[in-house]
């Protein structure tokens, strides 16, 4: 019974501990944020992860937020994308997918960078930023599908007169033949 005891107490003891590690690996990863040591801090929020404690949460969101600034945008994307999963209120959906907005954004992937503020204004119909980046969104989206056009057409000129000079040559070639004969 004595030895039962004893171990129940180390168990709650090595979970204390552990959480205080994951806790600190958050902290010093924030304060690596915020000296704009964004791959430090990554590390250190991977490794909070690694621990699995209640604090997995802000860790992963934390994460993503720090591969964001270090300019890896697929990562964070996945990882804000990861936290979806999670069971969360309304606003904080609609902070994720803001956020994905943001990642695509960064790409010039206006596309899907659209689909992501619908997403979070369908969450937060109030989120006034969300709305701003979706009207810039488009605008962009728009004005970048003008310019492919622009150069589809561009690129159908140049097709045709490479044609009609291998026609024109062609017929120089047949005129050239004639008058030989």
């Amino acid at each position: 019974m004595k030895l039962i005891f004893v171990f129940t107490i180390a168990i709650f003891a090595s979970v204390a501990v552990f959480g205080q590690n994951s806790l600190h690996n958050v902290v010093e990863g924030n304060k690596a944020y915020r000296n704009q040591e964004f791959d430090k801090a990554s590390g250190l929020y991977r490794k909070s992860l690694e621990q699995k404690t209640e604090f997995d949460f802000q860790a992963r969101y934390n994460l993503a937020n720090s591969l964001y600034r270090s300019g890896d945008f697929q990562g964070a994307r996945e990882t804000y994308a990861g936290l979806l999963n999670d069971s969360l209120d309304n606003r904080t959906k609609s902070r994720l997918y803001h956020n994905i907005g943001n990642t695509y954004m960064q790409e010039k992937n206006y596309e899907q960078s659209v689909i992501a503020y619908k997403n979070a204004l369908r969450y937060n119909p109030s989120d006034e930023d969300a709305r701003y980046n979706l009207s810039y969104a488009l605008q962009m989206l728009k004005k970048q599908q003008q310019q492919n056009q622009q150069n589809q057409q561009n690129q159908d000129k140049n097709e045709n007169k490479d044609k009609n000079k291998d026609q024109n040559k062609d017929q120089n070639k047949d005129q050239n033949k004639d008058k030989n004969k």
